[in-house]
C-alpha cells in the first residue's frame, strides 16, 4: 500500500480503545500484553485489529499503524 493511498482514506470512527489497541500495537505489545492492559483476551484484540485492517484495505498490521500515523491517530 503506498503512502498517498493511507492519507485521508474514508476515516472511520475509531472508539478511544481502537486507538489505544493501534498505539500499543505500534510500541511493539503483543496480542497478549495489549489484551492484559486492557482487561481483553487476545483473540478480542485481534479481532479489533482485524476489523480495523479490514475497513482501510489493509493486509498487514503494519499498514493499519501507517495509515494511523499518517492520518493523526499517532504521533
Amino acid at each position: 500500500m503506498k503512502a498517498q493511498s493511507l492519507v485521508n482514506r474514508n476515516l472511520p470512527m475509531l472508539s478511544r480503545q481502537d486507538c489505544l489497541i493501534i498505539a500499543h500495537l505500534a510500541e511493539g505489545y503483543t496480542d497478549e500484553l495489549i489484551g492484559k492492559k486492557f482487561g481483553l483476551s487476545p483473540k478480542t484484540v485481534q479481532q479489533h485489529l482485524k476489523d480495523m485492517m479490514r475497513k482501510q484495505g489493509a493486509t498487514h498490521s503494519y499498514e493499519l499503524i501507517s495509515w494511523a500515523y499518517l492520518n493523526g491517530f499517532l504521533k
